[in-house]
């Protein structure tokens, strides 16, 4: 299995203490870690699939609606938002189920 692969297999959701708060239509969103204050700002696509993290449904599962509404394709998606959860991971915004 590739990492790839293991990430899309992979299940995630946003820490207890993060907030997501989306701003509008091709607006993005934010993060807003609670403990410490700190916000985050995100795109659409980002902001899209951390909506869909539930702790239950794999990352492949929580990209479908995005693939539906937005021009990439899913090998781009896929490495585009393992990077950001690999950055997310880093300042507790979300944990691995």
């Amino acid at each position: 299995m590739s990492v790839g692969e293991d990430f899309a297999n992979s299940v995630y959701s946003l820490s207890e203490q993060t907030s997501l708060q989306a701003l509008g239509e091709d607006e993005g969103g934010v993060l807003l870690k609670l403990e410490s204050g700190e916000i985050y700002t995100i795109n659409d696509t980002a902001c899209a699939f951390l909506a869909n993290l539930d702790g239950h449904r794999n990352v492949r599962d929580c990209i479908g609606p995005i693939l539906a509404d937005f021009d990439v394709d899913e090998a781009t998606l896929l490495s585009d938002l393992e990077e950001l959860v690999v950055e997310l991971e880093a300042e507790s915004l979300v944990t691995k189920s």
